[in-house]
């Protein structure tokens, strides 16, 4: 039994939506951001680069690094490993 303030460590589940359109082809990153309704301007903003950079690292291709993965997470207010392309 866990009181308020212990945290287990069953991630939480992944939402239909941004499982869907993974599975249509977006990478996570954008699958995410589309989700919470960032646009690529306030993403690029709040990451300091150009709304291009962020579609770069949008590309289904693009394989950011950790670090990357890390500040994009932060600004989603997500668990970075949610961002890693399966």
């Amino acid at each position: 039994m866990t009181t308020e303030h212990e945290t287990t460590d069953t991630p939480k589940p992944v939402p239909r939506e941004v499982a869907w359109l993974v599975e249509e082809g977006y990478s996570p990153i954008r699958a995410w951001r589309e989700h919470l309704g960032v646009t690529r301007e306030e993403l690029g903003r709040r990451l300091e680069v150009s709304p291009a950079a962020v579609t770069q690292m949008e590309a289904r291709k693009s394989r950011p690094r950790a670090a990357t993965l890390k500040k994009i997470a932060a600004v989603l207010a997500i668990d970075w490993e949610l961002l890693r392309a399966k």
